[in-house]
């Protein structure tokens, strides 16, 4: 009874941590701030929970992982700069409040660090990729401790740097396990299908016609505009005015969405300040910074229900397949490793786990804003670090389960299993085919409206 308990329990978190609403979403930003531009939470973003025990009589023999590169620097220091730049003529100009000079103190020591380390892994993300490996042992020992590891991974210098932590980590509890690890050429096809699967040129152009020019783009450009964010700068300036027209702030609510990711980002690198960015940005403000964002990503990758969107996350397919594979190989006793990693982007692992069907991870795309963005919550799915562990379990009469992990919680599916989150193998299966059959359908749709 008490494990009946355990498990449900476990799944009601999983569920709350993913499956959202309006209110759901300003809940979940009021406990944790560092999530309202997701792409750029630091790992957890959320603090990890329980996990379902495993079913009795059941052992883990298979481990097959996708994951995001750690915490790493900014792609490009310009958007700190500008903070930087407005705060210390405002500084200047003696018009910062007491808590604006400890913005502005904060923005330069990150806009600084930054100088220099354009896109690289920091310290920081290779210690939350250590400590993943290091749970994933503790929790699958049986896997790690026989057989060898095999990892795939993007040319990216972070990628990789992502990929031979988790390794090592691995290593230094089992020094014997072999481990072979590549970022070839030859197989970004399957680290990074979204950017490297080739596309026709009829779906590469209708693509770009259609991320170029559609509705949302315009309710986004709206979105952003509306928002009063009068209350931020009188934290921070005692005249808004002069900070906006003489100090090159320009509009109130991009001075505070620039200042916000600038604090944000500065986390991934150990210049963060929790406290501050808790007193400077309300509910509201988080929220109002999180449906522009989320917006773009559900818009242009991740929302169901547009056939546009659903092409993108069809180019998923060779990850999927190869993570099939390799899962059938271990069933059947011809795969020559107990793990298979492939480390990508979150570009490439958004749109892979909407294709997969996850619960929480495929939002329903509408014209509605608000309605689209808040069905999910994108700051538990896809942080820095960001992975998806699927393990196979075996019992002695040589029935095999499938469970999920996202992000280190049970990740579920929208199919009725008593024993969810352990799936039947041919289940999860053909449930995950029948997505990719779905997403097919939508590429011929697209095809056809080309020939129109």
């Amino acid at each position: 009874m008490k494990r009946c308990f355990t498990l449900l329990f476990s799944l009601l978190l999983a569920v709350s941590a993913f499956a959202q609403s309006p209110e759901a979403i300003r809940k979940s930003l009021s406990e944790n701030p560092n999530i309202a531009y997701p792409v750029y939470s630091t790992y957890p973003s959320i603090p990890l929970g329980e996990i379902a025990p495993t079913p009795e009589g059941f052992e883990p023999f298979y481990f097959s992982l996708v994951g995001r590169h750690g915490s790493r620097y900014e792609k490009s220091g310009s958007r700190f700069d500008k903070v930087s730049a407005t705060l210390n003529k405002a500084h200047e100009l003696g018009i910062l409040t007491k808590d604006g000079e400890l913005l502005r103190e904060r923005v330069n020591a990150i806009a600084t660090a930054q100088k220099g380390h354009d896109g690289e892994l920091a310290h920081i993300g290779v210690e939350q990729w250590r400590a993943i490996a290091q749970r994933a042992y503790s929790r699958f020992s049986k896997v790690f401790d026989g057989g060898s590891i095999e990892g795939k991974s993007s040319t990216s210098l972070r990628c990789i740097f992502s990929m031979a932590t988790f390794n090592d980590a691995i290593k230094e509890k089992n020094p014997k396990i072999a481990v072979h690890q590549q970022a070839r050429a030859s197989e970004q096809y399957i680290v990074r299908p979204i950017s490297k699967y080739p596309m026709s040129k009829e779906i590469e152009e209708a693509l770009k016609e259609y991320e170029k020019d559609n509705e949302m783009n315009k309710v986004r450009r709206a979105w952003e505009r509306s928002y009063d964010a009068s209350k931020f700068l009188s934290k921070i300036t005692t005249d808004s005015r002069r900070l906006l027209v003489e100090c090159g702030g320009k509009r109130d609510e991009r001075i505070m969405r620039y200042s916000y990711i600038t604090l944000l980002f500065g986390e991934n690198f150990g210049l963060g300040d929790r406290e501050l960015l808790k007193r400077l940005f309300t509910v509201d403000d988080l929220y109002y910074i999180y449906v522009y964002q989320t917006s773009a990503w559900i818009n242009k990758s991740m929302g169901r229900g547009n056939e546009y969107v659903e092409v993108r996350q069809l180019y998923s397919k060779a990850m999927i397949s190869d993570i099939i594979d390799k899962c059938n190989e271990a069933i059947n006793g011809t795969n020559p490793h107990s793990a298979n990693l492939r480390f990508s982007h979150d570009t490439q692992i958004g749109p892979f786990l909407s294709a997969m069907g996850y619960e929480g991870c495929a939002p329903q795309w509408s014209d509605d804003i608000e309605t689209m963005t808040t069905s999910f919550n994108l700051g538990a799915v896809l942080p820095m670090a960001t992975n998806l562990q699927i393990i196979l379990y075996r019992n002695k009469a040589g029935k095999v389960f499938v469970r999920s992990l996202l992000n280190e919680r049970d990740a579920t599916l929208p199919i009725k299993c008593k024993t969810a989150p352990f799936y039947p193998w041919s289940t999860f299966c053909k449930y995950v085919a029948g997505n990719l059959d779905l997403l097919k359908k939508s590429e011929e749709r697209v095809l056809k409206n080309i020939e129109k």
